[in-house]
């Protein structure tokens, strides 16, 4: 179970990103599992970006399908649920406690389920990200 920022692991190279849909025909397990794919980068577009940064950095993106509207869920700003569509959503929560803009910096902190709290402090040239 992921709870530190390896370095180590981390893979970094010079080429650009690309997407292409599969092109060929598929067995319906590996549709299931590029839908699953699709829906781990859509979520991850869909969340704040410390957010998303915070998650790709813990290897927090396994996601599960769902039914109902998860906690927090407002339909004013998100629409009303429509339980007809496939939805996903994280795994593991990431709830952000506090979030104090400066003038030259972002500060936020998100409590990761039992990971505990984790800062970030994005300013226009560094970002530190800590666990607190």
């Amino acid at each position: 179970m992921p709870s530190i920022i390896d370095p180590l692991t981390m893979y970094v190279d010079n080429l650009p990103g690309i997407w292409s849909p599969v092109q060929w025909e598929i067995s319906d397990s590996e549709r299931i599992r590029e839908i699953e794919d699709q829906a781990v980068a859509s979520l991850l577009w869909a969340v704040d970006a410390p957010e998303s940064i915070l998650r790709l950095l813990l290897n927090e993106t396994d996601i599960q399908r769902i039914s109902a509207p998860p906690e927090g869920y407002d339909p004013k700003t998100q629409g009303e649920w429509d339980e007809t569509l496939v939805t996903f959503k994280f795994k593991r929560s990431v709830r952000l406690v506090e979030e104090d803009r400066g003038k030259d910096n972002l500060l936020v902190s998100y409590e990761v389920d039992d990971l505990g709290l984790w800062a970030l402090d994005i300013g226009p040239e560094k970002v530190v990200i800590e666990r607190i």
